[in-house]
């Protein structure tokens, strides 16, 4: 279960950092792994095989969209080596209204101390690491009933058994769908200038920011942008309507902008997240933004320098 609610456990800070070169060993796992889920580009195929969306990560995320699980996918532990036909969770993205197969991701349970993942051959794979005790106390924060159930859960899945593998390892491989940032970025950009139905190039001479903005002149954008903050943050009623007044607003100034050009969008990409951003800092309580700050991932790791195990 804990695989099946990774996606959603922390939110993910933006992020432009490039990955290293892939070298060549990476690479020919890459390509096994693409070849493995080809098949899955058509969404029946991956639902006949047992696949679907993640409980906690159905929505269609910006830079990410939607995490899917399937029941008997390998649940890797440390030190494991992955299964380059199995990742952990296939992600999907609704353009041009379908799903489309963007990319996959793997899930490694660690505990504290324990070194990153094998990965892939070489130092390319970038890892990051989400801390569930840390997560669930910010998602739980005020809300006993919630954390008791929560930490009942845990209990039975790993604290009782001595499991204190309580972190979660991932790293993307966007295997069908390319990154401007690598393969191996945390996110992927050019998800949000397909979804608003503009090339992929336009991700090039863009950043996170101007993507996340771009993203709010996709259908169903700003839902996807807001959701899960503000129910961390404890938000009331007004803060959302507002809130999601601001977004819409302007997700419709950068839609009446697409054709402009890519330097033009994402300027105005640019520009409306920094107003969302603003308004959010604006309409939240330092009380709610230190909470969705608690529960944001920050920092993407490789292995040199993290103490991970190196791929063969």
């Amino acid at each position: 279960m804990l695989k099946a609610l990774a996606p959603l456990l922390l939110l993910a800070a933006p992020a432009t950092a490039q990955s290293p070169p892939v070298p060549a060993a990476a690479q020919a796992q890459l390509d096994e792994l693409a070849r493995a889920v080809q098949r899955y580009r058509d969404v029946r195929a991956a639902q006949a095989a047992g696949w679907e969306p993640s409980p906690i990560g159905r929505e269609d995320s910006p830079l990410m969209g939607e995490h899917w699980v399937r029941k008997g996918a390998p649940e890797y532990g440390p030190g494991e080596p992955l299964d380059f036909t199995e990742p952990s969770n296939l992600q999907y993205a609704w353009i041009n209204g379908r799903r489309e197969l963007v990319g996959v991701s793997y899930v490694v349970r660690i505990a504290p101390g324990d070194p990153l993942p094998r990965g892939f051959a070489g130092d390319a794979d970038r890892w990051h690491v989400h801390d569930v005790e840390r997560a669930v106390a910010a998602a739980t924060e005020g809300r006993w009933l919630l954390r008791v159930l929560v930490n009942g859960w845990l209990d039975a899945n790993y604290r009782s058994k001595g499991d204190d593998r309580s972190r979660l390892a991932m790293v993307h491989a966007w295997v069908t769908v390319p990154s401007p940032n690598g393969v191996f970025s945390t996110n992927n950009r050019a998800i949000s200038y397909l979804r608003a139905g503009l090339p992929a190039s336009f991700a090039n001479g863009g950043t996170a920011e101007a993507a996340l903005g771009v993203n709010l002149a996709a259908k169903d954008g700003c839902a996807n942008t807001l959701n899960g903050a503000p129910w961390i943050a404890h938000a009331k009623d007004a803060q959302k309507r507002s809130l999601l007044a601001t977004c819409e607003a302007l997700g419709a100034e950068v839609r009446r902008g697409l054709a402009s050009g890519a330097r033009a969008v994402n300027a105005a990409g640019e520009a409306a997240w920094a107003k969302l951003e603003a308004a959010k800092r604006a309409t939240l309580t330092p009380d709610q933004l230190r909470r969705i700050d608690a529960i944001t991932e920050h920092d993407p790791m490789h292995h040199e320098g993290h103490g991970g195990h190196h791929g063969s």
